[in-house]
């Protein structure tokens, strides 16, 4: 339907008065916030949910400055100081706050320079507060022109495509979860009732000048057939059947030209794409709630220091463990029931299982995140020197099975802990006779496996361990299995098919992982077969530096592993991790080395362990699938192919056609600056520079890069200024590209002012340099300046 004509002086007063209507603002603000609300509920990081309130302020301001009369120069200057206001005040409650704001805001700003330095230079970001601070920032911006946009403009476009595209991001980092794609249905639905509430404002004017009757039923009549409109058009589009997912080359070809963008953006985010992000900004890697994740942690960032006491005993492999988890289902791994209990070193200290058969040490902890939580330590930690509350279920009246410790308040970068622990060492011997009289608190909370998950995988393990009699032999045999079927990788970069259990994918079909998933597989796998087992989380031994006698333990040293519980010794660790060293325990206790140092943690495959028992020459063949269909799937596939490149080939020849035909290059723009005239409106800049453009001759488009590089530069020319003259500025700016200009400037000037006509490949060529060398000059300015406010900021 085309909107009524109007007069000019109408169409004037229309697109000139600041609009106020309530339906199209509450409509806006759902819009809004709908878009913040997809981002909030993928839960990445704490603190998501101040995109929701800054986004909400933010389209708030806007509807006041688009209404009011002053100028855009002066709205701007209004939005920037409430920015400077309201973004640092909402990011100071992700931080650790004092009594004194202008040391929080210190500590907020050194955070996020030091976060944007990690990015400029190529580095992932492990900040969590970065992530928070652009989302954040981004929302506040999106609302204010949202508001602005709507109020002073009325443009349906520059309303929602910001929100719009925001939402698209997120649902592209996070498309696991199918239900949440309604939330962009939820969205469409707005924007198409907004597009009906400005059209019928747009027209409303027409209709009074004409006295054309319009009632307050017939007002209604309107909205509802819009409601319903709106409604029919989202349900259809979203019950079309997805045949397109079908076609893989399609799939294939956007992850091909998307991964090297979204590779380079990823280190902004490497925080969220890790499952050791943890829920408080700073220096914890794990919360409550552990996802797989896609990403193992990398980089060579310390996170602490680790100084060991002098004692005879030395442990045959240290773990630094932060916290276990119980609960497994889809990828995710939480604890079923715990309780807070507050510990003050004076007074209290814990006890253990079995203490008669344990060892103790003490180590000393230096803390080199911003702000850490999360105490780490060996097992079993019986005291620890820092105020703070013990996360643990009850096992008796003097015993506690204990999921993590956390110091209170945070440990602050350079703040030290020290840590008594009692350290099993059991031997070969004594593990496989343990037996199976497992106590009740043990199996009642250590079995679990989901329902979806168990047959596979108690088939899996039935068939690697059939030939073993006791736990720790079927134990040895699991992780033997899992070092060598699954390969090591830092990255997952597929995605499992909807519906299939990350841990299966990986262990039947993609058959590589980082230590989320080897820890997982063989934690579900033994406990499928009544052997009870939990996840444990922290970080691996790290580098021990003989200079300062201590451990440097680093990010990629963030590790997850499997412990199994042997009556009368307690949890034991196991190594199903290919990049780490198998752990080598003593046949007998005749056999320990009193004098043995620890392994050492090296990446790469290593050699198989010769303690582990002896398993089959071959691993057994547990696919139990049939071939028959694998030719026929190959068959359909090439003739998907060979029809996705066939029909691509075909549209883009038909394109080029119709463009050359018709030369539709030329008459789009026309065709649309026509609508928006005869629609009443004034067609917009960009269209009209997309006329002149077209009426320009290819010599003369060329030369265009000649005032773009000005521009980018900072120095744009009026336009009274002549080409002679243009080039002369542009090589004064741009002295390294003077041959490339002035090679420009002579096929410019010999086509429009003599009879030869200028060789074109050769400006073109000339056009490209300069393009180049203009980008490298300015993102090497824009670096040297983020450079000099940080190090003025420091």
């Amino acid at each position: 339907m085309e909107k009524s004509p109007a007069t000019s002086s109408d169409a004037s007063q229309s697109s000139n008065a600041n609009m106020w209507d309530w339906r199209a603002i509450i409509l806006t603000i759902a819009l809004v916030e709908i878009s913040s609300s997809r981002l909030v509920i993928t839960e990445w990081v704490p603190y998501l949910y101040f995109t929701q309130t800054i986004s909400l302020a933010g389209v708030l301001l806007g509807f006041a400055l688009g209404y009011s009369t002053f100028s855009r120069k002066a709205a701007t200057r209004i939005a920037i100081g409430y920015s400077l206001i309201l973004l640092p005040a909402q990011l100071l409650n992700a931080v650790e706050r004092t009594d004194w704001v202008w040391t929080d805001l210190v500590t907020l700003f050194n955070r996020l320079f030091t976060s944007l330095a990690q990015f400029i230079k190529g580095q992932p970001v492990y900040d969590q507060l970065f992530f928070i601070s652009l989302v954040t920032a981004g929302y506040w911006i999106i609302g204010i022109s949202a508001g602005y946009w709507l109020t002073r403009h009325r443009d349906f476009l520059n309303v929602i495509l910001p929100s719009c595209l925001a939402m698209l991001v997120v649902q592209v980092f996070d498309p696991t979860e199918s239900r949440r794609m309604w939330a962009l249905a939820f969205y469409l639905f707005a924007a198409l009732l907004l597009l009906g509430r400005l059209y019928f404002l747009e027209n409303q004017i027409y209709w009074k000048k004409t006295r054309f009757l319009l009632t307050a039923e017939t007002i209604n009549n309107l909205e509802r057939g819009a409601l319903t409109v709106a409604a029919v058009t989202i349900f259809v589009a979203w019950s079309i059947p997805g045949w397109i997912k079908q076609i893989k080359p399609a799939a294939r070809a956007w992850q091909d030209f998307s991964e090297p963008i979204l590779e380079r953006l990823s280190d902004a985010v490497s925080a969220l794409e890790s499952p050791y992000a943890g829920r408080n900004a700073g220096g914890d890697f794990y919360s409550g709630e552990l996802s797989l994740g896609q990403q193992a942690a990398v980089g060579d960032t310390p996170v602490f220091f680790v100084t060991v006491k002098e004692s005879e005993f030395v442990p045959i492999r240290n773990y630094w463990k932060g916290r276990m988890y119980d609960l497994y289902i889809n990828g995710r791994w939480t604890t079923l029931s715990d309780a807070s209990d507050p510990f003050l070193p004076d007074t209290d200290e814990l006890t253990v299982e079995y203490p008669e058969n344990r060892n103790e040490m003490e180590f000393t902890f230096t803390n080199n995140a911003t702000s850490q939580s999360l105490l780490y330590a060996p097992a079993e930690a019986v005291w620890v020197s820092r105020e703070g509350t013990i996360t643990s279920t009850e096992v008796s009246p003097t015993l506690r099975d204990v999921t993590a410790w956390n110091a209170s308040p945070n440990l602050p970068s350079g703040g030290r802990y020290t840590v008594r622990t009692l350290i099993a060492d059991p031997t070969q011997e004594e593990l496989r006779l343990a037996g199976t009289e497992y106590p009740e608190w043990v199996t009642e909370r250590y079995l679990q496996v989901p329902e979806n998950v168990a047959p596979a995988l108690r088939i899996l393990a039935e068939e690697i361990t059939a030939q073993y009699d006791n736990p720790f032999d079927k134990t040895q045999a699991i992780t033997a299995y899992l070092r060598n079927e699954i390969e090591y990788t830092t990255e997952i970069t597929d995605t499992p098919p909807e519906n299939r259990d990350p841990v299966l994918w990986v262990l039947f079909d993609y058959k590589k992982g980082f230590c989320m998933y080897y820890a997982s597989a063989e934690t579900l796998m033994l406990r499928s077969i009544g052997i009870p087992a939990r996840m444990a989380v922290g970080f691996a031994e790290g580098t021990f530096n003989e200079i300062e006698e201590r451990y440097i333990v680093t990010f990629e040293d963030a590790h997850a592993w499997p412990e199994v519980y042997f009556p009368g010794i307690g949890w034991v660790e196991f190594e199903p991790t290919g990049n780490q060293l198998p752990i080598e325990r003593a046949p007998t206790r005749l056999d320990i080395n009193a004098d043995a140092t620890p392994d050492p943690v090296i990446e790469g495959t290593p050699a198989a362990n010769p303690l582990v028992p002896p398993l089959l020459e071959e691993p057994p063949d547990l696919s139990n699938q049939s071939n028959s269909g694998a030719s026929k799937a190959e068959q359909m596939e090439l003739y998907r192919t060979i029809l996705f490149y066939t029909l691509l080939v075909l549209t883009v020849g038909l394109g080029f056609f119709m463009t050359r035909r018709y030369a539709l290059e030329e008459r789009i723009p026309v065709y649309l600056a026509s609508r928006y005239t005869k629609s009443g409106n004034t067609p917009p800049r960009w269209l009209n520079r997309w006329i002149r453009w077209t009426t320009l001759a290819s010599i003369e488009r060329t030369f265009q890069v000649i005032n773009i590089s000005l521009y980018w530069l900072g120095r744009p020319q009026p336009r009274h200024i002549t080409s002679q003259e243009r080039a002369q500025a542009l090589i004064e700016r741009l002295p390294s590209a003077e041959t490339q200009i002035q090679t420009l400037l002579q096929e410019y000037q010999s086509t429009i002012y003599t009879p030869r006509a200028g060789n074109l490949t050769t400006a073109r060529k000339a056009a490209s340099l300069i393009l180049l060398k203009t980008w490298q000059i300015r993102v090497k300015e824009a670096l040297q300046s983020l450079d000099y406010r940080y190090n003025q900021l420091r």
